[in-house]
């Protein structure tokens, strides 16, 4: 076995390379930042310990507004998925008894009700 080939093989991002692997990458980093943006705007300390179980219940909604999304012939991108995962992570947090304040989230109409249907 050839540790040094290896090591080389392991350094570099094949799958970066294929654009949907690129897509997904900037789905999670917009979710990553829709979830500091909100615990910032809240005041709430990443270190929170109720911030595990929120996003415990959070990711799957996410997941079924995304499912419901396509199943209605909306393509959700880059753009779309973190405002979704930011209206779904707030409606969490807010049914945790946190006021969620007027303007926080970005009005998208298309995206409120797409998650409310979700919540529903």
């Amino acid at each position: 076995m050839n540790v040094k080939n290896n090591s080389v093989n392991m350094n570099r991002d094949e799958w970066g390379q294929d654009p949907a692997v690129r897509a997904m990458r900037s789905v999670f980093s917009g979710m990553e930042t829709a979830l500091e943006q909100i615990l910032q705007e809240l005041a709430i300390s990443p270190y929170d310990r109720r911030i595990r179980g929120w996003l415990h219940t959070a990711l799957p909604k996410f997941e079924r507004a995304w499912h419901l999304a396509r199943q209605t012939g909306v393509c959700m991108d880059e753009n779309d998925a973190p405002v979704v995962y930011a209206y779904c992570l707030a409606n969490v947090i807010g049914a945790a008894g946190i006021d969620i304040p007027d303007g926080m989230l970005p009005a998208e109409e298309h995206i409120q009700k797409l998650v409310s249907e979700v919540f529903a």
